[in-house]
């Protein structure tokens, strides 16, 4: 008899649940449309850390406001943690070393590192994927790309993720997308061209290169591909330092005024993208302050706008604050006051007959009766005839 009332019951339960149309999580979805970005926050102003294509499934834990929706990070997603924090073991996997050990977002698209969701905590075990050096000669620091910790998320556009998609007739993600080889076209575009105003130069290049001019020539082509492939993602993800730096080396070795002209060709276009990144970047900014201060005006006025109601609802009382007792009051003082948040005496209380305060200590109340003077305390009281309780907060 009772498994029948379980079942019935949990039946019912189950029911209501999908009539109100509540949504249960997590839940499989898939991605409607073709190089959709997975990004490191809920906002188009988190930088990207994936792209998927269309058909792709994932893993939905939440719907956040704004219409973002919060899964699984992908395959092959990762995380990085500073190599002073981990202590590395056997089967790829490392402990955490300290307390509230900051774990940064990963993005395949550059080396940023800027979200942080999740803190790790000593004694923890993590998945160490693979490790890395950055930085300049002398001053190289390391880092661990792990395994996206439990908690940390990656979020989608709503509009991309669909729990009823159909997906016959769907490339399957797997198979190379065609895209136009626009790269190659450029390359040889800047292989073309001539500084004519170094043409004449003697140049003696600052450092002695051990290449032949064709093999400058394919480093200074790889340089722009990975340049071009680079800036077909949004500006959030440019990252110039490296590539600049390994371009400005090329440039000093260059044998003729053809081979310079050529680099600083590069460092032209390079230049272009920094300046629309910058750019980028300041309306960025802006947009994240301005929506940091809508936000910011809108709990303020939810605030004042409690406050109003809770100043109104209180103006009925003669006395309202948390009713504690007087340690070792004078002969003939009230035993009890109310008092602030803060502890600061709002007004002092004494019982009418018949009116128990000592039921009422450590909470917040609201007292009416006959409001009176204390001018040795140089502070209001209130002989109480009729007290009511506003919340059930002790005090600790």
């Amino acid at each position: 008899m009772r498994l029948l009332v379980a079942a019935i019951t949990a039946y019912w339960a189950l029911s209501g649940s999908l009539a109100w149309g509540e949504q249960e999580f997590p839940y499989k979805a898939f991605i409607n449309a073709d190089e959709v970005y997975v990004r490191s926050g809920p906002g188009q102003s988190y930088y990207p850390t994936d792209k998927l294509r269309q058909g792709q499934e994932v893993d939905v834990y939440r719907h956040d406001p704004g219409g973002w929706y919060a899964v699984r990070p992908p395959e092959d997603s990762f995380t990085w943690i500073s190599a002073r924090y981990l202590k590395p073991g056997v089967d790829n996997l490392a402990v955490v070393t300290d307390d509230r050990v900051a774990a940064r977002v990963g993005s395949k698209f550059s080396k940023i590192r800027d979200i942080i969701q999740v803190r790790l905590h000593k004694g923890e075990v993590v998945e160490v994927l693979e490790k890395v050096e950055t930085g300049p000669e002398g001053d190289r620091k390391v880092w661990y790309k792990i395994a996206p910790p439990s908690g940390e998320f990656r979020w989608i556009a709503g509009k991309y993720v669909d729990a009823d998609y159909q997906k016959a007739g769907v490339r399957h993600p797997e198979e190379p997308a065609e895209l136009p080889i626009e790269e190659e076209k450029e390359a040889a575009a800047v292989a073309k061209t001539e500084d004519p105003a170094q043409s004449d130069w003697d140049y003696e290049p600052q450092y002695p290169r051990q290449m032949t001019p064709e093999q400058y020539r394919e480093k200074l082509q790889k340089l722009d591909v990975e340049l071009s492939s680079m800036v077909i993602e949004e500006p959030t993800v440019w990252a110039f330092g490296e590539l600049r730096l390994r371009t400005e080396e090329l440039m000093d070795q260059a044998e003729t005024a053809l081979e310079r002209g050529k680099a600083r060709v590069l460092m032209g276009k390079m230049a272009r993208f920094e300046d629309i990144k910058r750019r980028h970047d300041r309306i960025n900014t802006v947009r994240v302050q301005r929506e940091r201060t809508n936000r910011q005006f809108a709990t303020l006025g939810r605030r004042d706008t409690q406050l109003g109601r809770r100043r109104r609802s209180e103006d009925r009382f003669d006395g309202v604050g948390q009713l504690t007792r007087v340690l070792s009051p004078d002969t003939g003082s009230p035993r009890y006051a109310l008092v602030d948040e803060s502890g600061g005496v709002r007004c002092y209380v004494t019982a009418s007959p018949g009116v128990n305060l000592q039921h009422y200590v450590g909470r917040r109340v609201g007292i009416n009766g006959t409001r009176g003077y204390m001018p040795e305390q140089r502070t209001n009281h209130v002989m109480a005839r009729h007290v009511s309780e506003l919340n059930t907060r002790r005090l600790r």
